[in-house]
């Protein structure tokens, strides 16, 4: 079944479109990761835009080798106080990023709450995102100056988890955002609006109002 379009009577606001008509969507109506990237739907979108931002620090653990001279790595290690900041930066993201987003307040239309929360949605994944690899490259900085490669490992082991469980839009991921945003007791859609079709103008070949199906 094609995703649901976009209505063309939603509020116009910071970009963030809202699904019609199918605002009962929820998590069983999710196709899963690998499939929905084969969807044209907006967590379809943004689930394969985080697989490509979350390769990047595997790409950095390969090239650590070439960027960190290893004398210290050779000689017995880095001091022990290096590894601090690393693990006050992964209790920071641990604690700081299952807090986001903020909850929504209660009694918005469908529409407006729905592209609300979508909103709402791509801002907490991007702040996790942010918190999380910023574990990952503080020990680039903290390897050089400990001239150990194995410090920038470290973070990597520590950050990288964070960065899956934060970062991901997976399934339980995507639960655990709602359950955020409807804390107050709104209604977000949140599934509604992410499991819809993109606008047109998103959408490779098309143009605003070239189909009549959107």
């Amino acid at each position: 079944m094609a995703p649901p379009p976009y209505s063309e009577h939603l509020p116009e606001g910071d970009g963030g479109p809202s699904a019609d008509p199918v605002f009962g969507a929820g998590p069983g109506d999710d196709p899963g990761y690998l499939a929905s990237l084969r969807n044209a739907t907006v967590l379809g979108r943004m689930r394969l835009m985080m697989l490509v931002l979350v390769g990047a620090p595997v790409l950095i653990l390969a090239l650590t080798p070439l960027i960190v001279d290893n004398r210290g790595g050779a000689a017995g290690g880095a001091p022990p106080w290096i590894y601090a900041p690393l693990l006050l930066a992964a209790a920071v993201a641990a604690l700081a990023g299952p807090r986001a987003p903020l909850p929504m307040p209660p009694g918005a239309e469908p529409p407006a709450a729905a592209r609300l929360a979508l909103t709402q949605f791509r801002q907490a994944v991007l702040l996790r995102f942010a918190l999380a690899e910023g574990v990952i490259l503080l020990g680039l900085p903290l390897a050089m100056i400990g001239h150990a490669v194995v410090v920038f490992v470290a973070g990597f082991a520590v950050g990288y988890p964070l960065l899956l469980w934060l970062a991901l839009p997976t399934r339980g991921g995507v639960e655990r955002v709602r359950r955020r945003l409807e804390a107050q007791g709104a209604e977000s859609h949140l599934w509604a609006v992410l499991l819809a079709a993109p606008p047109p103008e998103l959408l490779p070949g098309r143009t605003p109002g070239r189909d009549a199906a959107y």
